[in-house]
């Protein structure tokens, strides 16, 4: 089973320019919603997807990111995009959450993939 929580802050991490464009990324809530931006990630699902002789074959994991800035959430979510997108993830779902009275801007992105061993390999 892939640990998507390490892959993932490892994955964010490295892109230069999202790092650059907010250098906070923490597990799952932001510590300090005064330090805005920040983006968060958590595992949503980890499940077995194919098998062989009687052997889960891959894994399919889904992850949460959220944006979570104090202007437009357009451009660290593009760069969120890019990363994903690049490490060949599906983007399953994007949405803005109104948080009209904290006056926070909030956008959930949810990606999908599926990793063989070969990919579990290279990790």
């Amino acid at each position: 089973m892939l640990d998507s929580k390490k892959y993932i802050f490892d994955l964010l991490k490295a892109s230069t320019p999202l790092v650059t464009a907010c250098p906070t990324i923490v597990y799952m809530y932001p510590n300090d919603f005064n330090a805005l931006p920040v983006v968060t990630y958590q595992e949503t699902n980890n499940r077995n997807q194919d098998f062989f002789d009687n052997a889960s074959f891959s894994d399919e994991v889904s992850v949460q990111i959220d944006v979570w800035t104090n202007v437009s959430t357009t451009a660290i979510s593009k760069f969120v995009d890019d990363v994903f997108l690049a490490d060949f993830w599906t983007r399953d779902f994007g949405s803005d959450v109104s948080e009209p009275n904290a006056k926070i801007f909030h956008k959930v992105l949810n990606y999908r993939r599926t990793f063989t061993p070969d990919d579990l390999d290279a990790i």
